[in-house]
């Protein structure tokens, strides 16, 4: 593992949701995590860590083949602490910076059309969608290969996710991700060494009660599998069996504004990452000013 996010399985509920075209959306959202890095590295033990995290991003709904999409970019910056055993020694390590950005296309496929304001707010409800994405985490930010606990991962990774919904009623969705991401070679991984990593699968399974327009929770569940590491071609038998839940709740301040709160934990954790994180997020939209 060379990243210090270490990230844990992204937990979105409501990842189908529809806009009408040419919305703009941004906000900001602050993240706290602790919790413990489990490595496979015989000179390191017992390695904890406190990680805050301020994500800046950017959105817009657009026509994709006829089809409703969106696009956004995500800007985080992190800073935090590090505590282990490091050759027997106590140690602790620091360290601040921006992470590698996000560029994100997601398109709905079956359930919904590009439609304009006037004709989203007339629309009928379907109760399932369809849908895709494809990201990309760009390597942009600073990287020292001396340590082998960075800020920036100093590799491509790209995922792919298809998701589904269905609503049986007026006030629950139930929502299922399957993604998997993909890495390139990492060639200067602590002191020069070439880390490789097979593809990462995810699945997500997620519940939203509509209380009304305005306010939505939803509980959620996601596992993670495979993703072995390689250092210098040798296999380091890692393979992730990761699992987490989550709780999330979302609350419409005005006509253009909202506020979210999440809160993810582990069930279990075979390697990389088993943190506690809430995450509190503000989010603004706008329409273009020619938008009918």
């Amino acid at each position: 593992m060379n990243s210090l996010t270490f990230q844990a399985q992204d937990l979105e509920p409501r990842f189908l949701s529809s806009l009408p075209l040419k919305t703009n959306f941004s906000g900001l959202v602050y993240g706290y995590s602790y919790g413990d890095i489990l490595l496979n590295a015989q000179e390191i033990e017992g390695l904890s860590a406190k990680l805050n995290s301020v994500v800046a991003f950017y959105g817009r709904s657009f026509i994709f083949f006829n089809k409703p999409a969106k696009f956004d970019i995500a800007v985080p910056y992190a800073f935090g602490k590090l505590n282990a055993l490091v050759s027997q020694v106590d140690s602790t390590a620091y360290r601040n910076g921006l992470v590698d950005p996000t560029l994100r296309i997601s398109i709905i496929l079956i359930g919904d059309k590009a439609l304009n304001l006037q004709e989203f707010a007339k629309r009928d409800i379907k109760k399932f969608k369809m849908g895709a994405s494809f990201k990309i985490k760009a390597p942009l930010v600073s990287y020292d290969e001396t340590k082998l606990i960075n800020i920036g991962a100093n590799r491509w990774a790209f995922q792919l996710k298809t998701s589904a919904s269905y609503q049986p009623s007026n006030k629950i969705i139930l929502e299922l991700h399957i993604d998997s991401w993909f890495f390139t070679e990492n060639s200067s991984f602590n002191n020069g060494n070439k880390l490789t990593q097979k593809p990462l699968l995810t699945t997500q399974l997620h519940m939203a009660y509509l209380f009304n327009p305005k306010f939505w929770i939803s509980g959620s569940i996601g596992q993670v599998a495979l993703g072995e590491t390689s250092i210098n071609g040798i296999e380091k038998d890692n393979n992730q069996k990761n699992s987490r839940y989550g709780f999330t709740a979302s609350y419409k301040l005005n006509k253009l504004g909202s506020l979210k709160f999440s809160v993810t934990n582990g069930l279990y954790t075979a390697s990389g990452a088993s943190f506690t994180t809430a995450l509190l997020g503000y989010s603004f939209v706008w329409f273009d000013k020619n938008t009918k």
